[in-house]
């Protein structure tokens, strides 16, 4: 019972650093069998200490206890670099257009659309009078900082990407 115990709370932990990791990215880094893997995640979620978020054909992992619903958001939109672009784009000039953030972003009008309505469905995103708003920056950049080093490097790149982009 204790080898459960200390690889679900092994899962708890790497989740805890990296919020939002998939199921292979989880077995990668945990090496666990698939089947095991499976089960550890469904009964720790099925009790409660982990929540998942589809994202597209992936399922996102998330420690219930340490982060609120918002936070947990913003890690998962975090890793979708359609959203983290929108989101870095306002972190540095604090609103935007509409039009002009999807021209400096440099994504389609559909891309776009969708990604600004699920953001604005998850409150992270505000639209008063076509400018975009992030709704609480503050609390952005603490998620950032929470994440393990891996996913701050993944972020860099991103945002380097993005700047040489202008």
């Amino acid at each position: 019972m204790g080898n459960k115990e200390d690889q679900r709370n092994k899962l708890i932990e790497l989740l805890s650093r990296n919020p939002g990791l998939h199921f292979r990215a989880i077995q990668r880094e945990t090496e666990m069998a698939v089947g095991q893997l499976e089960y550890h995640l469904y009964q720790l979620e099925k009790n409660g200490k982990i929540s998942s978020k589809r994202d597209g054909r992936f399922k996102r992992y998330f420690v219930s206890e340490n982060a609120s619903a918002l936070e947990n958001n913003i890690a998962y939109y975090l890793r979708d670099k359609k959203s983290r672009d929108i989101i870095f784009r306002l972190l540095r000039v604090s609103h935007e257009e509409a039009e002009r953030l999807r021209k400096k972003v440099h994504l389609n009008q559909s891309d776009f659309d969708m990604t600004i309505e699920a953001l604005v469905d998850d409150m992270i995103l505000r639209i008063d009078d076509d400018e975009i708003y992030i709704v609480a920056p503050d609390l952005i950049k603490n998620a950032i900082r929470k994440v393990k080093t891996s996913f701050l490097n993944e972020l860099a790149e991103s945002l380097i990407e993005f700047l040489d982009s202008e």
